[in-house]
Order: structure tokens, then C-alpha cells, then sequence
């Protein structure tokens, strides 16, 4: 992939790639999905908030396709399409880091390797209770190797490609983090999730193809059991908007 063109439209390369990819591990990421509710569905959310951020971004004009409008509408509609406490968590990831970018026109190693960080800070403060073992932990652990990785090279490509290592490795360790994890003998969904948008991004860097064709995979769903139940059937979300300073609804 090739950013001369514009680091507006190279980002939205990256982002269609991490999305087909995600698609492709669809069924993958759903078979994991034991916390905080086995309901099976943390890929399929975790891919409806990355379509909406997607379609967003695709509604930029060509002419306008700067990276700080690009990124802006990544976050604008991730937020907007978000489903579910991955999505959510997901959205304000992407939140945190174009907060980084905003002003930026082009973008190095550095730059993603703090928007990482400042994507998994957001992430963590958006949560009341932040849960050890999960997407926090995995975005968390990215980060910081990122940044690791931003202070020996300022290539994009080796600090993406030294995210998506430790992001594959944080996923695996989420086991003897969150015991729930290790009970169901699965690794935490949507840290998969996120290592799966990571490696699609890296992936059209180096200029790989995704092509997008859902086979089921069993993973270890017919193998997980849980028995706890809060007696509600229903998810409740609001988007709440006010002129001023944010809100702090915590």
C-alpha cells in the first residue's frame, strides 16, 4: 500500500482491509465469545461498528479525503454504529486515536503508536469497571508495544507489524488473566476481534489481498457452558449529545 497518494485515502485502505478480515474470522470470533455474556454474537457486533465507521469514511468526497477528515468519520460513525460492549469499547479506541491524529496530514510510526495508546486510555475510561483479560488488556499491551517499537524505527510498517505480534500475544495470554476464559478453554473474543482488524490493516501494507468468503469455523462454542443469568433479555443503548463540555456520566 502505497501512502504518497494521500494519507487519507492510504488509512482507508487500511481500514476496508482490517474489516474484510475481521469478516473472514467472522464465525472465528463469535465461537470465542464466552465473556460477559455467551451469546455468541462479539464478532458480529465488533464487524457492524467497523461497517458503520467504514460507511462513514466512504462518505467523505474524494477531494476531501485528508487523513484528519478520514479519521474524524472512522470515529464519528464507529460511535454511531456501535453494538454491544465490544463495539462500544471499539469505538472509543477508535476515538482515542484520532484525537492523536487530528491535526495530522500525514502520519509515521510514532503517531500510530500513540494513538494506540491514547485509543486504549479512552477505551479504559469509558469503562466504570475495566475487566482485566479482554479487549483492555489486548489494546493496552499493543500500545505499549508500539510504542516500544516507535522509539527504535519510525517506520509505519514495522510499528504496525510490532502491534499486531503483541496483540496476537496479549489474545493468548487473556486465558490466565480472566478465569472464565480458562474454564471454557477459549482466548478472550474481542481481543481476537482486535487482532484481526490489526493483521488486515498490516496486511494491505504490505500489499495483501483479503478476500472476503465466511466459512464456519467450530472453534470451541459447542464446548462452553455458563450458568449465571441476570434475568434480562435486552440491550439498551443511548447516544446522548449537549452543546458545552462532555460529559462525565460516571
Amino acid at each position: 500500500m502505497s501512502t504518497r497518494s494521500g494519507y487519507g485515502a492510504a488509512i482507508l485502505v487500511a481500514f476496508r482491509a482490517a474489516a474484510a478480515n475481521l469478516e473472514v474470522h467472522l464465525e472465528e470470533v463469535n465461537a470465542l465469545n464466552v465473556f460477559p455474556v455467551p451469546d455468541g454474537d462479539t464478532g458480529t457486533n465488533m464487524l457492524a461498528t467497523v461497517r458503520s465507521a467504514l460507511a462513514e469514511a466512504e462518505s467523505v468526497p474524494l477531494s476531501s479525503r485528508t487523513l484528519p477528515r478520514v479519521a474524524a468519520a472512522i470515529s464519528f460513525g464507529a460511535l454511531m454504529g456501535a453494538r454491544g460492549n465490544s463495539g462500544v469499547i471499539l469505538s472509543q479506541i477508535f476515538r482515542g486515536m484520532v484525537e492523536v491524529g487530528r491535526e495530522r496530514r500525514i502520519v509515521n510510526g510514532l503517531d500510530l503508536a500513540y494513538g494506540l495508546r491514547r485509543g486504549s486510555e479512552t477505551a479504559y475510561a469509558a469503562i466504570a469497571r475495566p475487566i482485566e483479560g479482554t479487549i483492555l488488556t489486548v489494546i493496552r499491551e499493543t500500545a505499549d508495544a508500539a510504542v516500544e517499537a516507535a522509539e527504535r524505527t519510525p517506520s509505519l510498517e514495522a510499528v504496525l507489524a510490532a502491534a499486531v505480534e503483541a496483540a496476537r500475544r496479549s489474545v493468548s495470554r487473556t486465558p490466565t488473566l480472566l478465569p472464565i476464559l480458562r474454564e471454557a478453554g477459549v482466548v478472550d473474543s474481542g481481543g481476537q476481534g482486535l487482532f484481526r482488524l490489526l493483521e488486515g490493516a498490516l496486511g494491505a501494507m504490505r500489499g495483501e489481498t483479503v478476500a472476503v468468503s465466511i466459512t464456519a469455523r467450530p472453534g470451541r462454542a459447542s464446548l462452553v457452558t455458563h450458568t449465571e443469568s441476570d434475568g434480562w433479555g435486552y440491550e439498551t443503548m443511548f447516544l446522548i449529545s449537549a452543546d458545552g463540555p462532555a460529559l462525565d456520566l460516571q
